[in-house]
């Protein structure tokens, strides 16, 4: 029995050993195992904060993408308010630049036709001058009676109520451009103009803005202020 017993012993220590060495195994591959599996889960983690990181750079770069796209946008809506005020000035200045191509016209055509009453005017004062008639002479003797008593120092010659401007027989001793004058009948006042052209004995004036060249007739008097 003794050597029964030690067999039984001997392989019951076996069977412990054996059992014991398939218990150690075991928790080195669960060791093994656990090891992979946390060096995963760090892996796994490594990467999903990458992920994170590119989704939130993603993120800020659409954000600055849409303020630009924001920044464009009113960039451009500035620029079509700023190309319509354009349009509207060029119309504008279209406009202004056709009435002052009309204006240099009337005022091309108010001058020539200046230039031919004052020749027309010097003519008459040449021909008054060296006649004995009536007519011009009778004109110029008025002027130095009444109109040197009185205060007066001319006469309304021509008036031109389409263009607002008169032309009186002063010349460059008696008034100069820039001055204005007065215009009488009857000692009534019917007027005042500025002196724009100043030729030897005849000058052109333009009424004033207030006054109306229409109420002006050839032969009312004349006074410098």
């Amino acid at each position: 029995m003794s050597r029964v017993r030690r067999v039984l012993v001997l392989l019951a220590g076996v069977a412990l050993a054996g059992l014991a060495l398939m218990e150690d195994t075991g928790r080195r591959r669960a060791e093994d195992q656990l090891g992979a599996a946390v060096a995963a889960q760090q892996q796994l983690e490594a990467r999903f904060e990458r992920a994170l990181a590119s989704y939130q750079d993603l993120g800020r770069a659409l954000a600055q993408e849409r303020s630009l796209a924001a920044q464009l946008t009113a960039d451009l809506a500035r620029r079509g308010k700023e190309l319509d005020e354009a349009m509207l000035q060029l119309a504008d200045q279209s406009r202004v630049a056709r009435e002052l191509q009309g204006r240099l016209a009337n005022v091309q055509a108010q001058t020539e036709q200046l230039q031919g009453e004052l020749a027309s005017s010097l003519d008459a004062r040449a021909s008054a001058d060296g006649s004995t008639g009536d007519g011009s002479v009778e004109l110029q003797r008025i002027v130095v009676t009444d109109g040197q008593q009185s205060g007066f120092k001319g006469r309304v010659v021509s008036v031109h109520p389409e263009w607002d401007f008169i032309v009186i027989d002063l010349g460059w001793d008696a008034v100069k451009i820039g001055e204005t004058i007065s215009i009488y009948r009857n000692e009534q006042l019917l007027g005042k103009a500025r002196i724009e052209r100043v030729q030897e004995g005849v000058c052109a004036a333009t009424v004033l803005p207030e006054w109306s060249a229409g109420a002006i007739h050839v032969n009312d008097l004349v006074r410098v202020l």
